[in-house]
């Protein structure tokens, strides 16, 4: 694929043709000098030449709000130093049945200028052709409005840093000069991008803009948002899986708190089944009052009994005895997500066979931020501030709450303090509206990070049994993977690189609540698949990394069914983990020390390739992280030091995961409450040592959010064999390294 626009962004930007060229002020105008003119959906320009971009996603630290708002100044030429970066409000437009929309399907309400949401490390791909054609119409539009001032010809015309150039000495214009005549030209039919040799913005290492607002501490995130005049509610969640809420309440202590301004019992009312609401409401009940201090010590004093809900007894160990029967049976009903060929019979015929078991516990998110959410659902204000992935689920939320047209809801995102899909869900905002709506005043809802923790929407745990058999030259010849807890992405290698493939899963739906989780899926099956890979690897005498370029062959570039590509390229899997190799001085492992383990893993996640090569130091049971060295492919990188980022992000965050973090369940309640039980990586156990060297490439640019944290963990417990012997099968590793 190009750097062109994907043919479906060229569809909507057909359709949206008009609106990319409006005059109506869809972005804020704050900064300095800005009391300028719109051109576009985008991009305002001031007088003084200074411009304001207008950032279309949600900003949880994965750099959108610098990378995209890049895009557009790449293309327009723009001063970057000048530019400054402003959230864009939710823009929604609702289409005719048959226009296309964002997820593949046509109909129903959709975003009307950008793709707004942040997920599925999605944000810069779907955005990226369409802000490039952006940015080239303003450029364009400058040009033309330059040409017929000067009246001369626009091929003897360029632009640099916000000024268009003529070909006389000192004949220049700024932007914020000629912006006049340029919002009154009628827009291009197909605006010229720049070729990519002539970037001086994308593909360099650019600073995260609104870095010293997070730095100094400036009110960034949606927990510092509020409304005049509004209240403060905390809630009160039942512990238990599905519970219907409240049985019978004594409130009366909690009443007498000074500040407490009302205790209201909701109702649970959730999605599934018919039951087809955005509306998430867990049972609880909510104590309302003057300042968020009286709301938490008035909580304290609620006394409630709880419906148990239809999962009392529900328990980590009986889930888990569960897992063994599903595999004990084969996998008896289990959902066939993948058959390639005759699986049973390769495996029969196979000189060698292998079978290993992998253990997956269940992870929360703890996003840094608490959730937060303050709503206005008066019908003269319509409004809700808040930090979520997808602003268009909370104006959603509001219509179906309080009955108002979905278009009127102004939904006002701030950057999120992590996301890791957590914040796809609408239950805390859902909680705001709900209270605002009854009260007819504006409420703002906060969690604690007991609340966070125990009322998490969790990764699946599950148990994954991994069966392979090889021919006598050792080449893999048959795959089969039967998951006992959540489903799979069937596609990810080794599929299409092995002839008699399969993958099943039988779900186990107890009463957790389940959703994404940074890479949700990728997460867990590349833990085992390339932890079973090193596995066999090693009995046969291989090296790991040649084992996997053999795998890999010469195997062409292959359709994708999977989310989140189109395409699978095992030339450029093969690329990543060549590179990491090389840097990480792979050929020199066995030099290294007693104690001293270096592991290799490259997995394929959303459309980007990543591969990590760890070096681990084992002493006294534990382990620390030497050194990381990965390589990604990316497509087209936008921001180095942004993918840098997120690849130092997912290393970490994967390495927190691996230590110590696991979600435990006793009788029907999660036992995990803050960070004392559930145990977050201190500074001290970060790698000392991170080095990412990314692809340059042109292919049309994939998302970094992902792609690191899947491969990571293999690579950890691969290494950690390399250095004990000991093979990792189930995650966390806690104390495994002891016994």
């Amino acid at each position: 694929m190009t750097l062109l626009a994907t043919r479906r962004e060229f569809i909507r930007i057909g359709v949206i043709g008009g609106a990319m060229v409006a005059t109506i002020p869809i972005i804020n105008s704050r900064a300095a000098g800005a009391a300028g003119k719109q051109i576009g959906v985008f991009v305002k320009i001031a007088p003084d030449n200074s411009i304001i971009i207008g950032a279309p996603t949600a900003e949880m630290g994965q750099g959108t709000f610098t990378s995209m708002p890049l895009v557009i100044a790449e293309e327009m030429d723009a001063d970057w130093d000048r530019v400054s970066i402003e959230y864009m409000p939710l823009s929604l437009k609702r289409l005719a049945p048959d226009e296309p929309n964002w997820n593949g399907g046509t109909g129903g309400v959709d975003f009307a200028h950008a793709y707004q949401g942040a997920g599925g490390s999605q944000s810069v791909n779907r955005n990226f052709g369409l802000l490039r054609n952006a940015g080239a119409e303003i450029r364009d539009r400058m040009v033309r409005a330059a040409a017929a001032r000067w009246r001369i010809s626009r091929e003897e015309l360029r632009t640099e840093d916000s000024f268009v150039i003529g070909p006389r000495r000192g004949q220049r214009a700024p932007y914020g000069e000629l912006i006049e005549e340029a919002v009154s030209l009628e827009p291009s039919v197909s605006p010229v991008l720049k070729d990519p040799s002539a970037f001086k913005l994308i593909g360099t290492r650019v600073r995260i803009k609104g870095s010293t607002d997070l730095v100094t501490g400036a009110p960034v995130f949606g927990i510092d948002k509020e409304i005049p005049g509004m209240v403060h509610a905390v809630l009160a969640r039942s512990p238990f899986f599905q519970s219907a809420g409240p049985i019978a309440v004594d409130a009366s202590a909690a009443r007498e708190v000074a500040g407490v301004l009302d205790v209201i019992e909701i109702p649970r009312r959730w999605p599934g089944g018919d039951n087809q609401t955005e509306v998430y409401l867990h049972g609880a009940v909510a104590v309302v009052a003057e300042t968020l201090w009286s709301a938490l010590k008035a909580r304290r004093l609620l006394n409630i009994e709880w419906d148990k809900g239809p999962y009392p007894d529900e328990s980590t160990s009986a889930i888990e005895e569960e897992y063994d029967r599903i595999l004990a049976a084969d996998g008896e009903g289990a959902r066939v997500f993948r058959e390639d060929g005759d699986i049973e019979s390769a495996l029969g015929r196979a000189d060698r066979t292998f079978e290993r078991r992998y253990l997956f516990k269940a992870l929360a998110h703890v996003c840094m931020e608490p959730h937060s959410a303050v709503a206005d659902m008066r019908p003269s204000e319509r409004l809700i501030r808040t930090s979520h992935q997808f602003p268009d689920r909370p104006a959603k939320v509001a219509a179906e709450i309080a009955g108002f047209d979905v278009l009127d809801v102004r939904v006002e995102n701030a950057r999120l303090g992590g996301g890791f899909g957590r914040k796809f869900d609408p239950d805390y905002v859902s909680e705001a509206v709900f209270l605002s709506h009854q009260l007819q005043k504006p409420v703002k809802v906060m969690w604690t990070r007991e609340d966070d923790i125990q009322h998490d929407a969790f990764n699946p745990p599950g148990l994954s049994r991994m069966r392979a058999g090889v021919d006598a030259s050792g080449d893999i010849v048959a795959w089969d993977q039967l998951i006992a807890g959540h489903g799979a992405h069937p596609d990810v290698a080794p599929a299409g690189l092995v002839k008699d493939f399969r993958v099943r899963s039988a779900r186990v739906d107890r009463g957790m609540w389940f959703g994404p989780w940074r890479g949700p899926g990728h997460n867990t099956q590349a833990f085992m698949i390339e932890c079973f890979l090193d596995e066999i690897a090693h009995e046969l005498g291989e090296d790991p990394l040649d084992y996997r370029l053999r795998l890999l062959g010469d195997t062409a570039e292959m359709p994708y069914p999977g989310w989140g590509a189109e395409t699978y390229d095992p030339q450029r899997n093969a690329v990543v983990l060549r590179l990491a190799a090389e840097k990480a001085e792979w050929d020199q492992r066995h030099k290294l020390s007693k104690g001293r383990g270096r592991g290799i893993a490259s997995f394929f996640t959303f459309g980007g390739y990543c591969a990590h090569v760890v070096d681990v130091t084992i002493t006294d049971g534990d382990f620390s992280v030497d050194r990381v060295v990965s390589a990604v492919d990316c497509g087209q990188p936008v921001n180095i030091l942004g993918i840098e980022a997120q690849i130092e992000g997912g290393i970490v965050d994967g390495l927190s995961v691996a230590r110590r973090q696991a979600i435990h369940v006793e009788g029907g309640q999660v036992v995990e409450r803050n960070y004392d039980t559930y145990r977050m990586m201190r500074m001290d156990g970060a790698p000392k040592q991170i080095d990412v060297h990314v692809v340059p490439r042109r292919d049309y640019p994939t998302g970094t959010g992902e792609i690191s944290l899947p491969p990571f963990m293999p690579a950890l417990a691969n290494a950690i064999f390399a250095a004990t012997g000991k093979r990792i099968r189930s995650l966390p590793i806690a104390d495994q390294l002891k016994a």
